[in-house]
């Protein structure tokens, strides 16, 4: 009688309470499961992750940046994310860059080969890549007012590979504001 008392204790619930059971489950589990993926979506679209694999940064203390598509607000100083054109033979077309925007609309860019400014504020000097490139000094030197929709980008160092040999990145290059991890 008692081990017919603990057969029936243990039995396994009939498959119509199983299946009621499964049922409260996912109602209570799908709201969750529509926020994470909700967030999910969100956050991927919005967020990319990228990496500096260069022997020599042009931003040497950082090498991972957190690239924020949505915000697209730059200043003067931040650090932006933009794709590659016109920057060979250091960079492919398309290709994810980070640099400084040193420079914005209206702001007075000049070159020459002992230094660059921005507004008269001294940004960097001279013009270590120009015979790696092929090109005396005097090919990059200018004298401008940047653009609407255009920036002025650079690294930290000389030896970047920036505006002052390819010019601008514009609008429709740009990824967006990008922020130093590691």
């Amino acid at each position: 009688m008692t081990s017919q008392l603990n057969a029936i204790k243990h039995r396994k619930p009939a498959r119509s309470q199983r299946k009621g059971q499964l049922g409260r489950f996912l109602l209570k589990a799908l709201p969750i499961l529509v926020i994470v993926l909700a967030v999910e979506l969100y956050i991927g679209q919005r967020f990319l992750i990228g990496g500096d694999d260069q022997v020599d940064r042009c931003l040497p203390d950082k090498w991972v940046y957190l690239i924020d598509t949505y915000n697209k607000d730059i200043w003067r100083g931040d650090l932006v994310a933009f794709k590659a054109e016109r920057m060979s033979p250091y960079f492919k077309d398309g290709q994810i860059i980070v640099k400084i925007a040193a420079g914005v609309a209206g702001d007075r860019v000049k070159v020459d080969s002992h230094q660059t400014t921005i507004n008269a504020d001294k940004l960097i000097e001279g013009l270590q890549l120009a015979s790696k490139l092929n090109q005396p000094p005097s090919h990059y030197h200018r004298d401008e007012i940047i653009p609407h929709a255009a920036y002025w980008v650079t690294g930290k160092t000389e030896k970047s590979f920036d505006s002052r040999y390819w010019g601008y990145v514009y609008d429709h290059q740009l990824l967006g504001r990008a922020y130093a991890l590691f």
